[in-house]
């Protein structure tokens, strides 16, 4: 069983890292949730608020 939890632990260490690198790359972000996006989008697919702005650099 620890095979499977150390893997289970990698996947885990891979997507979070992964999500922090696609936070910092986003261009816009939703008002309402903090849910971010690559690319201008009228409603937020996470809440569906339509409060999405461009971030600033």
């Amino acid at each position: 069983m620890g095979l499977f939890r150390d893997l289970g632990n990698k996947v885990e260490e891979f997507k979070q890292a992964s999500e922090a690198a696609a936070d910092e790359e986003a261009s816009h972000e939703c008002r309402n949730c903090g849910e971010r996006f690559f690319a201008d989008t009228e409603t937020c697919s996470e809440c569906g608020s339509t409060d999405v702005v461009p971030l600033e650099e």
